[in-house]
């Protein structure tokens, strides 16, 4: 209990209540009816007990905290340790400036003990609370150019000897910073073997990559994918993974790499060591960075080698190299089967409730497109990649003759997975939200025009600034925050819509408890959630389900036959009355 906000009075309120003591004659009594020595080591056996009891990070924060504190945490909607740390790591310095009654001295306390507490809690405190981002920036650059990785010497050379440039390099933690770029460098100055030399698999024979080492050949085989940029982005992050792992575990170039040592990599992914994982998504440059986010599960495992295999075979297939090692490793693989999860869906009572939240937001632009993402989602089924590269060009009005009650439809055309085309109605409500959205970023001569290149989802504002020293005269100024880009209206990214939603769900889970919902699934939310709603109730209400397979965009209608659950919704059914028919028939024998 935290002294300085309880007076002696409360003090001695609380501990007669806690034991049934009102006043103290009454504590006399007891001692005089009582052993005084046998309660005083009864007393200090219970308090070794509580003593005893350790932190957990699914704790509430009433078991640890004076219930001021807890009650000030629990005001912004953190309700255990858990959610305490993370939000302290998200918001990182001045965290405390968004929690009502907190000042420097209880936030420096509270951080303090968590820190004290991270052998049982297994959760560490960033160090982004200790100063602000704009000052970790510029130590970071600074450090990056006097011993980091942009700048490297050749082997042999200065700065070797020196202290912090060795530690930086050398330290099993800062190989988990290394991106793919900068491995090939950083693993000659390192001491973690040559990834230049000729690795035991590599063909003697020209190959069609122009590659001479295995970083150059899997750079370039990577850029195959560049007009896919989600799927290059997954490879690139597991091959990266790959890569680094051969480096600091095998010593060993990739081309070098064997069946046995493919079999160390699965072994390796079923229990990642905690060095490499850092749970928050952090900068490259931010000193807390790894490779993993947390201990990927059976089926991401399954995901990275298959993706390794893929790129050994791409590798073979060139020319670069004369056999897959991973090959053989597959032929046994028994990791369960990717299924999509229908559950990550709203019901009828949750989407009202997503509906409430967003008419009780003041409005605003904001809300405008807030509300035409989330319209537009679930009446649409779009995926997140293809909201954000729609543009008002690829609407257009469509004459039905077959349908006589409607005078036009609104077609949108999108360009889906596997660069597969198709064609999406919407309905007149969302195109006039999308038109309400643009209107304030079109030109007058665009107004009333129907192709145009706006993107459908924009952005409202200007990028948020990046703080750095301004160059004048030649010689670096002051430090001055300059925003990125002027431009507003450009489109928003899908990374942009994918945080708007989450913010909105996290505002929306809030309300859920007192709608007799479960906060819980509305902070698990994401933009796929709005698709899987979209194909379930198309379903429910009875459209044919070829016609929601092509809408959705699935490349095989076995995917869209997940989402129907009236099968499964027979056999309980059918299971149900089987039961009641055959205790009936008991009964009556009885």
């Amino acid at each position: 209990m935290d002294p300085d906000v309880w007076s002696e009075a409360d003090l001695i309120a609380e501990y007669q209540s806690a034991f049934g003591l009102d006043n103290p004659d009454d504590l006399a009594a007891a001692e005089g009816a009582k052993d005084v020595i046998a309660e005083r080591v009864r007393a200090l056996n219970h308090l070794s007990t509580l003593l005893a009891v350790t932190p957990g990070a699914q704790d509430r924060l009433e078991m640890w905290l004076a219930k001021p504190v807890a009650l000030s945490l629990r005001n912004v909607g953190l309700l255990s340790l858990a959610d305490l740390v993370n939000f302290i790591n998200v918001h990182g310095y001045r965290w405390h400036n968004r929690v009502k009654g907190f000042g420097n001295q209880r936030a420096d306390q509270v951080v303090a003990w968590l820190r004290m507490q991270y052998e049982h809690l297994n959760m560490l405190i960033s160090d982004s609370v200790n100063e602000p981002k704009s000052l970790r920036a510029l130590k970071t650059q600074a450090q990056t150019t006097q011993y980091g990785l942009a700048k490297l010497p050749s082997p042999g050379h200065e700065p070797f000897g020196h202290e912090p440039f060795d530690a930086a390099i050398r330290d099993r933690n800062a190989l988990g910073q290394l991106s793919l770029s900068r491995l090939n460098t950083a693993a000659m100055v390192g001491g973690m073997g040559d990834m230049d030399a000729k690795g035991e698999f590599r063909s003697h024979m020209a190959n069609t990559l122009g590659a001479s080492n295995d970083l150059e050949a899997v750079t370039a085989w990577l850029e195959r994918y560049q007009d896919k940029p989600s799927t290059q982005r997954s490879y690139r992050k597991e091959v990266e993974r790959f890569m680094l792992w051969c480096a600091q575990d095998l010593k060993k170039p990739l081309s070098s790499v064997n069946a046995p040592d493919c079999q160390k990599y699965r072994n390796f992914l079923r229990a990642v060591p905690g060095l490499w994982i850092f749970p928050l998504p952090v900068p490259r440059s931010d000193p807390q960075w790894r490779a993993f986010r947390g201990q990927p599960s059976p089926a991401s495992q399954k995901q990275a080698l298959v993706i390794i295999q893929t790129m050994f075979s791409g590798l073979c297939d060139a020319g670069y190299m004369v056999a897959n090692p991973m090959r053989a490793l597959m032929k046994g693989f028994d990791l369960p089967t990717a299924k999509i999860d229908i559950r990550r869906s709203f019901t009828e009572a949750e989407w009202q409730h997503v509906l409430r939240t967003l008419d009780g937001m003041p409005d605003s632009p904001e809300r405008v497109r807030l509300k035409c993402i989330l319209e537009l989602l679930v009446s649409s089924g779009l995926r997140l990649e293809e909201l954000a590269s729609a543009r008002h060009s690829h609407l257009r009005r469509e004459h039905l003759p077959e349908l006589p009650e409607l005078p036009h439809a609104w077609i949108l055309t999108v360009t889906g997975k596997r660069n597969k085309t198709r064609e999406v109605p919407l309905a007149e409500d969302v195109v006039r939200l999308l038109a309400s959205h643009g209107r304030e970023f079109m030109q007058d001569d665009q107004r009333d025009s129907d192709t145009n290149d706006l993107p459908l989802i924009r952005t409202l504002h200007a990028s948020v600034a990046r703080w750095g020293r301004v160059q004048t005269g030649g010689r670096e100024g002051e430090l001055m925050a300059t925003p990125l880009s002027d431009t507003v209206g450009t489109a928003l990214s899908a990374h942009g819509i994918y945080s708007v939603l989450k913010r909105f769900f996290v505002h929306a889970a809030q309300t859920a408890g007192a709608a007799g919902l479960e906060p819980e699934r509305f902070l698990r939310a994401s933009t796929h959630w709005l698709r899987h709603t979209q194909i379930r109730n198309a379903l429910v209400d009875g459209v044919p389900i070829e016609v929601v397979s092509e809408l959705a965009g699935h490349a095989s209608i076995d995917t869209t036959s997940i989402y129907s659950t009236q099968e499964l919704a027979r056999k309980v059914r059918a299971v149900v009355q089987t039961m009641k028919r055959r205790t009936l028939v008991d009964t009556a024998a009885e």
